[in-house]
């Protein structure tokens, strides 16, 4: 089972959990009710300035919100 790890570049206790329990149900993504309204938010902001990084993206992101009387995301004042 070493072999097989370092090969895969994971733990072995990690290998040894999948092979005892290997009917475990696997989680998808987190999602969210309000991720596809935000991520649409987030999208007009990139399509209109395709350069900004995520924290411009944010700052504009939660200034359009607090105009509108909605909370600020990921709690930047």
């Amino acid at each position: 089972m070493k072999a097989v790890a370092d090969t895969l570049g994971v733990a072995r206790s990690n290998l040894a959990d999948q092979l005892r329990r290997p009917d475990r149900p696997r989680r998808g993504p987190y999602r969210r009710a309000e991720d596809e309204a935000v991520l649409a938010e987030i999208r007009a902001i990139t399509d209109a300035r395709p350069t900004y990084g995520y924290r411009r993206v944010t700052a504009l992101l939660n200034r359009a919100r607090r105009s509108s009387g909605e909370p600020p995301l990921n709690h930047m004042a």
